[in-house]
């Protein structure tokens, strides 16, 4: 009989999938941001603009049917990035090293590019310490988010 693993063994594809949501990140939180902001003017926009005239595909158009429907569409879009977003944070929380909880901070969840992360610590450590202390984090918030279940969905938006 063969062993399980305790954590499942993490693979490119999961990496990839990822540094996919951790580049997202900060893209994901403004428009959570914006959606709690102005939930009723992006749906008074779509009943009295032209967003909800036509939708793809249609020969004629039912404005009020497709306002509700864009509306749906931004409440489940808003929904799925608050739960991909809720769990990086989590599984950046989890993160035990310091060092690389701080190296994933900045360049992912702050958004800030690899040049910039790199000269925000450029007196605390090398290029390749860096690279060694982002992968090591990502490494462990991919994990997490294997044992979540995260990585496994099938993310619509």
């Amino acid at each position: 009989m063969e062993a399980q693993a305790l954590f499942p063994q993490v693979v490119d594809e999961d990496l990839n999938n990822t540094l996919f949501l951790l580049k997202k990140y900060p893209y994901m939180k403004m428009l959570i941001k914006d959606y709690e902001q102005h939930a009723d003017d992006l749906r008074q926009t779509d009943i009295e603009g032209e967003t909800a005239r036509k939708l793809e595909g249609e020969q004629y158009s039912n404005k009020t049917a497709n306002a509700v429907i864009y509306a749906e569409k931004q409440r489940l879009i808003y929904e799925e990035y608050k739960a991909i977003t809720e769990a990086i944070e989590r599984a950046h929380r989890l993160i035990i090293s310091d060092e690389e909880k701080r190296a994933v901070k900045y360049r992912y969840l702050q958004g800030l590019s690899y040049k910039e992360t790199l000269l925000f610590f450029k007196k605390e450590m090398s290029a390749r310490t860096l690279d060694r202390r982002l992968n090591a984090g990502v490494k462990c918030i991919a994990t997490t988010l294997k044992i979540w279940g995260i990585l496994d969905r099938k993310f619509r938006y």
